[in-house]
């Protein structure tokens, strides 16, 4: 009778953690970014060598990591990309003592956002995986449309100064810029949403 009731209590105790590891598994692998499966799949870059955490569980806790700091870079390098707007407005406007100073919060803003960048893009997978569109997928498609204007936003500013038609340069500089500005600021608003 012992043995019985020690086998229930034991078998009791173990069922939490037998569906807790069931749980920690990735569901619909197959809407898995591509990224993601050639990073993190069965045989992605990290589990070929060996940089992969040995637990499914320790990479769920590096993921959220990653994604926290992910989410506090985006958010500095957002404001950081507000306030080079601004004095991008003011270089416009022919203000010209701001030039050193957007150059200078340039560099940060860039190096700020592809930091952010990487921790999401290299992040382990996550748990679920649907086809269906949601806030999360437009928040990922909207980051390719802002990661596409960090790449060229740089090099729309330089050519400002050897361009033929200044004009012409500043407008285009100006409206990647206020495109990659709104996406971003769009992206960071869809994680919050419900759906």
């Amino acid at each position: 009778m012992k043995f019985l009731l020690l086998k229930i209590i034991f078998i009791y105790l173990f069922i939490p953690f037998i569906n807790a590891q069931v749980k920690l598994q990735i569901i619909n692998q197959e809407y898995m970014p591509v990224h993601t499966k050639l990073l993190w799949g069965e045989k992605g870059f990290f589990r070929t060598v060996n940089l992969a955490p040995d637990s499914r569980e320790k990479e769920l806790r590096l993921r959220t990591k990653m994604l926290q700091n992910h989410q506090k870079l985006a958010l500095a390098s957002f404001g950081l990309l507000a306030y080079q707007a601004s004095l991008g407005y003011n270089l416009k406007d022919g203000d010209f003592t701001k030039l050193n100073k957007h150059r200078k919060f340039s560099t940060i803003a860039w190096s700020l956002y592809m930091t952010s960048a990487s921790l999401s893009y290299f992040a382990p997978p996550g748990m679920i995986y649907e086809k269906r569109i949601s806030s999360m997928k437009l928040h990922k498609w909207l980051s390719y449309l802002h990661f596409a204007g960090m790449l060229a936003i740089p090099i729309l500013g330089k050519n400002i100064s050897t361009s033929n038609d200044y004009n012409k340069a500043l407008t285009l500089h100006q409206n990647v810029a206020s495109i990659t500005l709104i996406s971003m600021g769009l992206s960071g608003i869809l994680p919050f949403l419900p759906y």
